[in-house]
């Protein structure tokens, strides 16, 4: 079992309870949830009416929510709290230009992702003007990092024992990846990764996506984080991303590697 898992099943003596139930109200609102009644978000967030509405109007107090008749929905200053992470990332501003030039390059989607637990999350990002059909990466968004090409990565690039722990601890109803049903396949599959030094995830996790992904070292042998370019499967044939994606991002990789190092 992981700190991350541990944590959550056993809270620290001094933790508060409050705070859980605040971000359960902030994560309540999505792309499919941008604004609520009291009642829906009640339901979303696990609290009951009352509870809810002291949260939201708290929130709204604040400034973090805004209220629109019985309709409430998230401010932009909720913003803040993403930056203040985001400006004490050193890699989410050195990395802009290589995301830039490889965007410009291959006309693809270009981002950066670390990971959080069992979830990869996106820190920085570049993405084609000129192409309708391109993926959208949106800072911050989270994914299960065995379905995607950077969490695969970041997962392969872990210490040995660290990684095989990792493996040991998981539960079987995880393994989200198509070549990888049991703990030792999956054990196999990271090897195989870290061996040949990228990961490829051909439309695992949505319908249509295809990506692939390098770490980025902080040590000889630990990865801090993963440069992916992401796909469309109808613009871009798999081969593409080995033969002229693949030198490109390890090159970036290396010299976003040797930047890290002096900052």
């Amino acid at each position: 079992m992981s700190a991350t898992e541990a944590s959550i099943i056993k809270p620290p003596r001094d933790f508060v309870g409050t705070v859980v139930h605040v971000m359960n109200v902030l994560r309540s609102f999505d792309a499919d949830h941008a604004q609520m009644t009291l009642s829906e978000l009640a339901k979303r967030s696990g609290l009951d009416r009352a509870g809810a509405r002291r949260y939201l109007l708290s929130l709204a107090h604040l400034g973090y929510v805004i209220q629109s008749g019985k309709l409430f929905r998230l401010s932009p200053k909720v913003l803040e709290l993403g930056f203040a992470f985001l400006s004490g990332m050193p890699i989410a501003n050195v990395a802009q230009s290589y995301l830039d030039a490889i965007t410009q390059q291959t006309s693809q989607t270009c981002a950066i992702a670390i990971l959080d637990g069992n979830e990869i999350v996106h820190v920085a990002r570049a993405m084609p003007t000129n192409r309708v059909l391109a993926p959208t990466v949106t800072l911050g968004r989270r994914f299960p990092a065995l379905s995607v090409s950077s969490g695969r990565v970041l997962l392969a690039f872990k210490p040995t024992a660290e990684r095989e722990r990792y493996v040991r601890n998981l539960a079987v109803n995880r393994l989200t990846w198509r070549t990888a049903t049991t703990k030792a396949q999956l054990n196999a599959e990271l090897v195989n990764i870290r061996r040949r030094g990228y990961a490829i995830a051909d439309q695992e996790f949505e319908d249509g996506v295809r990506a692939i992904s390098v770490p980025i070292l902080k040590s000889e042998d630990t990865a801090g984080a993963a440069l992916n370019v992401v796909t469309n499967v109808s613009t871009v044939v798999k081969k593409r991303l080995t033969e002229e994606f693949l030198p490109l991002m390890r090159q970036a990789a290396a010299e976003l590697q040797a930047a890290m190092v002096t900052i």
